[in-house]
């Protein structure tokens, strides 16, 4: 738990805070414009650091996720699994190759990682949150800051605060994320929490594809 509380400390101080930019005129009518382009966002990568708490026992990795349209690369690497973790997903199911060369398979990228490492991670839904949006398809609830960007966010049993925001080829997305079951959802499933700090947001040119 000290090793965990000291990559915490280290995640939050390794993203420098950035300028405030001033607050928009009307941040609802922002917040529906932002969903609007960041929803076309369909490329994308990022790396940065992960760490986990439940109860009385902790993990971290590094991150590095690339996304092509429906296509996705995650890979973990650290503590976090006994080693580095490979994860490829898309609309038809997701495969996990694990550090010592076992590949496994399952409908869910989710599924995978809670049966590699142990921890259950909402990665499908995640994959909108890092980019300061809910995920489709199932109720949410929000609350913006002055910029018209998410503050808060609570969908599927989880409350997301997003702490800090960088800006990224004219994008506004997330840089810190403190990801946790509600409370409701903990009394069934266990206390989780997850502490996600973006070093690196890379979204490619016009005409490109990620690498």
């Amino acid at each position: 738990m000290r090793r965990l509380l000291v990559v915490i400390a280290f995640l939050l101080a390794g993203c420098a805070s950035v300028p405030d930019l001033p607050p928009v005129a009307d941040p609802q009518a922002t917040w529906q414009s932002r969903q609007a382009r960041l929803g076309d966002l369909a490329a994308w990568e990022l790396r940065g650091r992960l760490a986990l708490r439940a109860e009385n026992e902790g993990a971290h990795a590094s991150l590095h996720w690339v996304r092509q349209g429906e296509a996705h690369r995650l890979s973990l690497a650290g503590p976090f699994g006994g080693g580095r973790v490979r994860v490829a997903f898309d609309a038809d199911g997701a495969e996990l190759r694990e550090a010592n060369g076992n590949v496994h398979y399952d409908e869910s990228a989710q599924g995978l990682l809670a049966r590699a490492t142990g921890w259950w991670l909402p990665v499908e839904d995640l994959n909108f949150w890092v980019l300061g949006l809910p995920a489709p398809g199932s109720r949410a609830r929000t609350e913006l800051d002055a910029r018209g960007r998410l503050r808060v966010l609570e969908q599927q049993g989880w409350r997301i605060e997003f702490l800090e925001y960088a800006v990224v080829s004219g994008y506004e997305l997330p840089r810190r994320l403190f990801v946790r079951r509600t409370a409701d959802a903990a009394a069934d499933h266990g206390r989780l929490e997850a502490r996600i700090a973006i070093e690196q947001w890379t979204l490619p040119v016009p005409g490109t594809r990620m690498p």
